[in-house]
């Protein structure tokens, strides 16, 4: 027996202990990101998944896929898409969704700063800067809409660290906390 191999049965178990009810590892495209928000949504059957937790899902994809530092080519797109991982876990009382991917070191300092400084604003200060940063003409991708979006979404702070990999590179990890009541409250209306 091989035991430097993976483990699936423990990878199985350890996520079962976790309450993982999605995981995706890879590139990320349209049509992945299509196949897993149907999953999503299946996964989530008794639970009305709501705009709320798609939305920052596919937020969180689109990070990925925009601003990961490992690339793959995409022979559907014809040109390199970001490669990483997105994880849902199920807790009693709320859904957290989880993303991670590699960065390039010269963004680690603005992208903290960033984190930090929407993690302090008040639910009406991120609704004005949110609109503020809509308006604003950016050149591309990379306004921070998403973050903004995704803290007034989930009306919880974001959670991040930022693991240095090497001289180059470090790995970003994001999760998004949305209390189940938020859910709940959204099918009702």
């Amino acid at each position: 027996m091989n035991t430097n191999s993976l483990s699936l049965l423990k990878y199985l178990r350890d996520m079962s202990h976790q309450n993982v009810i999605l995981t995706f590892k890879g590139t990320i495209s349209q049509e992945i990101l299509a196949d897993v928000g149907i999953n999503l949504r299946s996964k989530l059957g008794s639970f009305h998944t709501g705009k709320r937790i798609f939305a920052i899902f596919v937020e969180l994809a689109q990070n990925i896929y925009h601003h990961s530092a490992q690339k793959e080519f995409s022979v559907s797109k014809g040109r390199p898409s970001g490669v990483g991982m997105l994880a849902i876990q199920e807790e009693a009382e709320t859904f957290v969704l989880s993303s991670g991917n590699l960065i390039e070191n010269y963004k680690v300092e603005g992208l903290r700063e960033r984190c930090e400084f929407i993690n302090q604003m008040t639910p009406d200060e991120l609704r004005t800067y949110y609109m503020q940063q809509r308006k604003r003409p950016t050149g591309g991708v990379g306004a921070n809409i998403g973050l903004i979006d995704m803290a007034r979404r989930s009306q919880n702070p974001l959670q991040y660290d930022i693991t240095n990999v090497d001289d180059d590179i470090s790995f970003f990890s994001l999760s998004i906390t949305i209390n189940k009541t938020e859910v709940e409250n959204e099918a009702s209306n």
